[in-house]
C-alpha cells in the first residue's frame, strides 16, 4: 500500500484534522508520536514536529527512514502577506523559499496537486465561503515580511517549516505538497512580534513575551482575535486536506 507523510508544527493544526478522520490508530515514529489512518487505499502517516526549520526537517527525515512514503504534505496554518486573502482562505503553494534575515533565498519548485484533488478541496470550502488560491511558501524565523520585500511572488504565505522539509524531500526524491489555511494578515495581524519572542531555533521566550504585554497590555484583548482565527484557519485547512487526499494519486 502506498504511503503519505504528512507534517504539521502545532497541535492544534493536528487535531483540527484527526477531528475530520475516521479509524485513525497512533503511531510512533522514530522519537514522535503520530497517527495512521487509511483513505482511498493509501496509508496516511501524520506527525507534529513542533515549530520550525530543524523540527520539521527532523520530522521528515524520522518519516522518510521509517516509512518510504511516496509522497509528503506540509500543512497547516500561515500568514498572508497581501491584503487580498482572508481569514480561512486556502493556499496550495506551488513553490517554497526561505527568507533570512530580509534576504530571500533561492525559490524551488514544490509538486502540482492533481486537478481532482484541488477541485475536491475547492468544494469543501466553498461551502464554507472561502478560496482555494495558488501561491508560494515564505519559510521565515516569525519575523514581519511586508509586502515590498517579496517582489512579485505569487500570493506568498509566511510559516516557519516548508523549506525544511523541502530539503529532506529534495535529498529523498520524494515530491512535497503545501498547504496552508490563512490565520493573520495584515488586516488581522499578529499581536507579538513572533521574531522578538522566538529564538533562532522557535522555543518561546517568556521574558521577551512578557515585556511585549506590559509594553502593549492590549496584546491580551488582540489575542482573543488571533485564537479565534487561528481556529478558523486550522479548520479550514483540515477540511480542505482532507478532501483533496481522497483524489491524491501517485504517477
Amino acid at each position: 500500500m502506498q504511503t503519505i507523510g504528512l507534517i504539521a508544527a502545532m497541535t492544534s493544526e493536528r487535531d483540527a484534522l484527526i477531528r475530520c478522520i475516521q479509524g485513525w490508530q497512533r503511531v510512533t515514529i522514530g522519537p514522535l508520536r503520530g497517527h495512521s489512518w487509511v483513505i482511498s487505499g493509501k496509508t496516511c502517516l501524520l506527525v507534529t514536529s513542533g515549530m520550525g526549520l530543524r523540527r520539521a526537517s527532523q520530522a521528515a527525515r524520522h518519516l522518510v527512514e521509517q516509512s518510504s512514503p511516496q509522497l509528503l504534505i506540509s500543512f497547516g496554518i500561515a500568514g498572508a502577506v497581501n491584503p487580498d486573502l482572508e481569514i480561512g482562505d486556502v493556499v496550495l503553494a506551488q513553490a517554497v523559499c526561505r527568507m533570512d534575515r530580509g534576504v530571500i533565498e533561492v525559490l524551488s519548485p514544490l509538486a502540482a496537486w492533481p486537478e481532482a484533488a484541488r477541485e475536491a478541496a475547492q468544494m469543501a470550502l466553498a461551502g464554507r465561503g472561502r478560496r482555494l488560491l495558488s501561491g508560494t511558501a515564505v519559510t521565515t524565523g516569525g519575523s514581519p515580511v511586508m509586502e515590498s520585500q517579496l517582489g512579485a511572488i505569487q500570493h506568498p504565505v509566511l510559516e516557519m517549516e516548508t523549506a525544511g522539509i523541502a530539503q529532506v524531500a529534495a535529498q529523498a526524491g520524494i515530491p512535497l505538497l503545501s498547504l496552508r489555511a490563512i490565520s493573520d494578515g495584515p488586516r488581522a495581524p499578529i499581536p507579538i512580534d513572533l521574531g522578538e519572542v522566538m529564538d533562532e531555533d522557535a522555543n518561546l521566550r517568556a521574558g521577551k513575551l512578557l515585556r511585549q504585554v506590559v509594553r502593549d497590555p492590549g496584546i491580551i484583548l488582540q489575542a482573543r482575535r488571533m485564537l479565534r482565527n487561528t481556529r478558523i484557519a486550522a479548520d479550514n485547512a483540515a477540511i480542505a486536506l482532507t478532501a483533496a487526499l481522497s483524489q491524491v494519486t501517485f504517477e
